[in-house]
């Protein structure tokens, strides 16, 4: 088990209180994915964390915020990518609005290599009730890398996530 995913679930309800403090004090959806990456990082201590939020219209998802290789500058990223509903694993978790994770990328047709190779992702879909918004995501160059604690706790992190960017958007999403 990751170290950093363990003793962020062990102290869980203090650090998503801190990160819903912070979630109030930013007013847009851009600022929301970046706030979620820099804490994700941060905490799970995760050499990579994405997030993609949907489109308007819900059928693509496009990489808003980075942590790790992407990030040039801070809030600020080089290639971004865009991936169509279904495709990659970052789009068939919004998809299915379930997590996703590959334990060996090199034998998951579903990989899209994005800046660099990587062995292990986990996705998770942001979401407040039915209405999805993104997903978050997280690549590792070791294989069978993301264990439970992490499904877990990126879990919670992307569902205070989902209720700041409900907020910001009123009751529907792109994909509700």
């Amino acid at each position: 088990m990751s170290l950093a995913a363990a003793a962020f679930l062990a102290e869980a309800q203090a650090k998503l209180a801190g990160l819903s403090s912070e979630l109030l004090r930013v007013d847009s959806a851009q600022a929301v994915a970046w706030s979620l990456c820099d804490f994700c990082g941060r905490e799970l201590g995760l050499v990579d964390c994405v997030v993609y939020l949907l489109d308007p219209g819900g059928a693509s998802l496009t990489q808003h915020a980075a942590w790790g290789p992407k990030r040039a500058a801070d809030h600020v990223m080089e290639s971004r990518i865009q991936l169509a509903m279904g495709v990659g694993i970052v789009g068939r978790c919004a998809q299915l609005r379930l997590p996703q994770r590959t334990v060996d990328a090199r034998l998951d047709e579903r990989y899209v290599i994005d800046d660099q190779p990587n062995l292990s992702e986990l996705a998770l879909p942001i979401m407040a009730g039915d209405a999805l918004y993104g997903v978050l995501d997280s690549e590792h160059p070791q294989a069978d890398y993301y264990r439970l604690a992490h499904e877990h706790a990126m879990a919670a992190i992307a569902e205070r996530g989902a209720l700041r960017l409900h907020e910001l958007n009123g009751v529907s999403a792109p994909g509700a």
